[in-house]
């Protein structure tokens, strides 16, 4: 992780008032607010999200809030889409509309989440004629099968519009583009619309989170400059900095006192970010004072505090261990060994983005076929440039790794426990070990002493099954050993019935990538050892999610055993017998309704007959 040695604040003034909000906190979608429209095609995730679910089928779901107009108004919300988009599936935005197409007259406007060009935009429509593109955005944005992107429009003085966007694993917004127009006519109120559009592979595949629309009538101009957010080290003669808002930099220029002037690059891929490339090497430790000028935002106004001082700071790599061949005395294994080559151990579960509290861990496993020491190992992070940031050397845990088990790696092992239960806790280790990134970072394991790769990851939050939006708590696992660690189809999301992390036992997601068991599951099968019914299923890979009910002869839904929850490839799952009202169901004859589904659009449905006693 590249070393932040300068970070400052911004504090900008808005005049907005809160108009609307909602993050989606209760079960129940109208809790907040009083959405109308499709509501039955719609329901709110665990986790906070507002999901998509129309069962299936082609076609077209809305939802719509009341809202009030004025002529300074901002539009934000969080949008992940599970596929690539296109023209026939995308997310439709109206941000300035009655809500209804009666009127022939009337302009609606709407920002588009998706097309053939993979993008974002602005568009505008009268009546039922043909949209009009106001805002072109970025090709090939949206061009991924999983992306959560923050939406952002803001209009001001009723007619300057600015079409904004940040994606999940950027630290600020980018801008789309922006438009003027005179004639747009703004009534004191209407609707904000959802409007998702689909195919029938698409239908459960779009998710939101954290609406806020604010306004206010009084005119505001882009007044503020730009502040400068943080500035971080790539290496010792370039160094990046972050505005608050895109840079305009054709004019400006930079000095460093004894060093004078200094080279600016722009960051094609973040307007918010300027390279300055010195032409000398940065010393570690030294007061340097850096000068800007003529830098302003892309509304010209200049940055004010163009003049600091600072201390540059990289991050080295640590002498190794004076004395490194040291192992431990007790040890009596003959067959425990130093000589760790590559991939005897691999990375096997992960998690960089920790439940509140909890604690970051990474386990290994030992598949070499003998027994190995870990005091000869070492972690690292790759950084973007390809060299290792600082090595973490294992060489104080005398431990050994018995071959076909594991070790779990973590700052804090209670952090760990109080959050996943496993059956040997003795296998989780408490050492210190770089900070793992919530959304990706490439992961190194090394022989201590011959410095060779024994196994690296570069992991990613997207590699979670699609139906999870928020990753908080939810472990990677490796599927197969023996397959390739990089190969992103190895990896999945820990199931559900594992509290979604297996720490120092085997994965729920355990099992080959391909040629697997066909899916399927069984019927409830009653245990009087455990009092409860146990519906034991495998699939033919990883990443399935189900929905499983209970349903009376005459066809009426009496149970809920399973909503959209994430299961492993084998297992079982629990249901206590007791129906919606939380009773036990009456003794007789019900019908299992299961739906097992996968991210790739394939879905398993059961019907089976079951007696209950």
């Amino acid at each position: 992780m590249k070393h932040i040695f300068l970070f400052l604040l911004c504090f900008l003034s808005f005049l907005t008032k809160s108009q609307t909000s909602d993050t989606f906190s209760s079960s129940y979608i109208t809790a907040t607010n009083a959405w109308t429209g499709d509501t039955a095609s719609f329901y709110v995730t665990t986790d906070g999200w507002l999901q998509l679910d129309d069962l299936y089928e082609q076609g077209n779901a809305s939802l719509q809030l009341p809202v009030n107009y004025n002529k300074n108004m901002e539009w934000e919300l969080d949008v992940q889409l599970y596929f690539n988009s296109s023209n026939a599936n995308n997310v439709r935005l109206y941000v300035l509309s009655s809500g209804e197409n009666i009127d022939p007259d009337e302009t609606h406007y709407y920002v588009q989440v998706g097309h053939n060009d993979d993008n974002i935009s602005l568009y505008s429509v009268k009546g039922t004629a043909t949209a009009k593109r106001l805002i072109k955005g970025r090709l090939g944005l949206l061009d991924k099968e999983d992306v959560e992107v923050n939406v952002k429009l803001r209009l001001e003085n009723g007619t300057h519009w600015k079409l904004y966007s940040r994606l999940s694993d950027e630290t600020s917004y980018r801008l789309e583009g922006d438009t003027i127009l005179k004639q747009v006519v703004i009534p004191p109120s209407g609707t904000f619309k959802i409007n998702c559009r689909y195919s029938k592979t698409r239908s459960y595949h779009f998710a939101f989170d954290n609406l806020l629309i604010t306004g206010d009538s009084i005119d505001m101009a882009d007044t503020m400059p730009p502040c400068i957010t943080a500035i971080e080290a790539i290496s010792d003669s370039i160094l990046r900095f972050t505005f608050d808002e895109p840079i305009e930099s054709s004019a400006a220029s930079c000095s460093i006192d004894e060093m004078g002037p200094v080279s600016i690059k722009t960051v094609s891929a973040n307007a918010n970010q300027l390279l300055v490339v010195t032409p000398d090497t940065m010393i570690n430790g030294k007061d340097y004072t850096l000068c800007w000028e003529n830098l302003t935002d892309l509304s010209g106004n200049v940055l004010v505090d163009n003049c600091f001082q600072f201390t540059f700071s990289l991050e080295e790599i640590p002498p190794a261990p004076d004395n490194p061949e040291i192992g431990n005395p007790n040890e009596e294994d003959h067959r425990v060994t130093f000589s760790v080559k590559p991939f005897d151990i691999v990375f096997n579960e992960i998690l960089p983005d920790p439940h509140t509290g909890g604690s970051e861990y990474i386990e290994l496993y030992n598949r070499s076929g003998g027994d190995l020491r870990a005091d000869s190992l070492s972690i690292a992070i790759r950084k973007i440039d390809g060299s290792l940031a600082t090595i973490y050397p294992l060489s104080g845990l005398e431990v050994t790794i018995v071959k076909d088990s594991y070790l779990v790696l973590t700052k804090d092992k209670e952090g760990v426990l109080m959050h996943y239960d496993t059956p040997t806790p003795e296998l989780i280790r408490s050492v210190k070990l770089p900070t793992l990134a919530n959304t990706s970072s490439t992961v190194v394991l090394l022989n201590h002493h011959t410095k060779e790769v024994i196994d690296e990851i570069s992991y990613s939050h997207k590699w979670h099954n699609a139906f999870v939006s928020d990753s908080k708590g939810f472990a990677l696992e490796r599927i197969d050993p023996e397959s390739t660690t990089q190969d992103q189809r190895n990896w999945a999301t820990a199931a559900a019935e594992a509290g979604h992390g297996t720490p120092g036992f085997q994965n729920t997601q355990y099992g080959v990538i391909k040629d697997g068991p066909q899916t399927s599951i069984e019927i409830p099968v009653f245990s009087p050892d455990n009092n409860c019914w146990n519906l034991a299923y495998h699939t033919d890979q990883s990443g399935y999610s189900c929905r499983i009910m209970v349903f009376d002869p005459a066809g009426r839904q009496v149970a809920i055993l399973k909503n959209h929850e994430l299961i492993g490839q084998k297992g079982s799952l629990f249901w206590d017998g007791k129906g919606n009202g939380g009773k036990k169901l009456s003794a007789g004859l019900y019908i299992l309704y299961a739906e097992i589904y996968h991210p790739s659009g394939v879905i398993y449905r059961s019907k089976k007959a079951f007696s209950y006693f």
